[in-house]
């Protein structure tokens, strides 16, 4: 990976290529391994600017929540992409899928699944709940850094610049 990658500001952006800001990324994963691993690799990325972590899909909603998600006060906030262990005790990747995409406005917010066990169910499954992205376990930068510099972030430039 080109650690000299920087992400197209105001000055860097050029025309025809998507405008991406350093985001913030909400990690929901329970396994501590895997928590300081993927938060270790997202971190090296250029195009993170934050990685929040969660153990559960619970002390993620409860922490949107609190913080004003739920009522749209979030406009000036940092954009956002939530990757989510689909495995996980309390409330598991596919129903933070399902909350976040059945509200008018958190359903924008891209989530990105990982995984251990990718079947074709379960690819099929997170698909159906509207997954942004899917990948399997354990977190791969390249991937993931491609993912956002394709412009997948909330809210969008236009949104929070506005």
């Amino acid at each position: 990976m080109d650690k000299n990658i920087k992400p197209p500001g105001k000055a860097g952006h050029t025309e025809g290529s998507p405008s991406v800001e350093p985001c913030r990324v909400f990690l929901v994963e329970d396994d501590l391994d895997d928590q300081a691993f993927s938060k270790r690799e997202l971190e090296s990325s250029a195009l993170v600017q934050e990685v929040k972590v969660f153990s559960n899909g619970e002390d993620l909603i409860s922490y949107m929540r609190a913080q004003g998600f739920q009522d749209h006060t979030v406009m000036c906030m940092t954009p956002t992409i939530i990757v989510v262990d689909l495995n996980m005790p309390k409330m598991d990747g596919f129903r933070v899928l399902e909350m976040l995409k059945s509200d008018l406005f958190l359903e924008e917010i891209p989530v990105v699944v990982v995984s251990g066990e990718l079947s074709y169910e379960t690819i099929r499954r997170a698909l159906d709940l509207r997954a942004d992205g899917i990948f399997r376990k354990p977190m791969n930068v390249e991937k993931i850094q491609s993912f956002f510099s394709r412009g997948w972030q909330w809210p969008t430039r236009e949104m929070w610049m506005s």
